[in-house]
């Protein structure tokens, strides 16, 4: 007979094999449902906030409604692992947990289905869209979620490096708060053999790359703050043509909301001051 560890241990090695990027997570929200439904909750709510599912069990007595949060969503990543249950989406994998965060929480829903609860009530809540930043607002917009109103919030995230077994907890802030910065810069396209008669973005794109990086070591923040790298695009592949246009995407963190503030302000004023010395016209968003 299966134990109940080993058959979460297949629920997760499902998870992992079938991701699912935000917004598209039909089947794991399905697979999530068919779970939970043979966990008998009280209320079991769906496509909250797109495809977010949230399972409701109640106690026998009033109490506080507590809250469990976990992610359903995967990442635009190549699985690069060597696994039986290796992805079998291409170009997407779980990078981020988001299939153990799951598991976790269908654990959850069995033992409070076998076990019960005194008092109160507990709201399990797989959210979607994590990765995109957009999946909790549209929750919270979502009409549905105004039944619930839960007391206490309580989400849950791994953290590789500390002994196994533990529960991590912290006071005040700890995660990173996270921005993502699109940048723009638009130049003139020219022929690879004229380069002089254009106006190619790479060196501000290289330029802006070098101080990004460098931003946290040279500037003083209450706590760590830093941005990442995560895409740049510079012309098109024709070879006989010099670049007139690039992007560069980069992800701001920080601990503190002041830092945050700062090292946003020092980003935008960096590009704008790199891109006027290489007479570019800039477009930059947060996102």
């Amino acid at each position: 007979m299966i134990s109940d560890l080993d058959d979460l241990v297949g629920w997760r090695h499902h998870l992992h094999r079938h991701p699912e990027l935000s917004h598209k997570e039909t089947e794991t929200a399905a697979a999530i449902e068919s779970f939970l439904r043979h966990c008998h909750p009280h209320r079991l709510i769906t496509r909250l906030g797109g495809y977010g599912v949230a399972a409701v069990f109640k106690g026998q007595k009033r109490g506080k409604s507590i809250l469990l949060r976990c992610d359903l969503d995967a990442l635009p990543i190549r699985e690069t692992n060597d696994l039986e249950y290796n992805s079998v989406t291409p170009g997407v994998s779980h990078k981020c947990g988001h299939d153990g965060h799951m598991v976790i929480m269908l654990g959850v829903a069995r033992e409070l289905y076998r076990s019960g609860l005194a008092a109160g009530e507990v709201i399990l809540l797989f959210q979607p869209a994590e990765e995109r930043g957009e999946g909790a607002l549209k929750v919270l917009e979502d009409p549905k979620f105004k039944d619930i109103q839960p007391d206490l919030v309580f989400a849950l995230h791994n953290l590789p490096g500390f002994p196994r077994g533990n529960i991590i907890i912290r006071k005040k802030e700890f995660a990173s708060a996270s921005v993502g910065m699109e940048i723009k810069l638009f130049g003139k396209t020219s022929h690879a053999g004229e380069p002089d008669k254009g106006i190619n973005p790479s060196t501000a794109v290289a330029g802006i790359i070098e101080r990004f990086n460098s931003l946290e070591k040279n500037q003083k923040f209450q706590a760590t703050a830093f941005i990442t790298i995560v895409h740049v695009l510079l012309g098109e592949i024709a070879y006989g043509t010099s670049a007139g246009y690039a992007e560069i995407r980069a992800t701001l963190r920080a601990h503190r909301n002041p830092d945050m503030k700062k090292l946003g302000d020092m980003a935008r004023q960096l590009v704008k001051k790199i891109a006027s010395a290489e007479k570019l016209k800039l477009g930059i968003k947060m996102v």
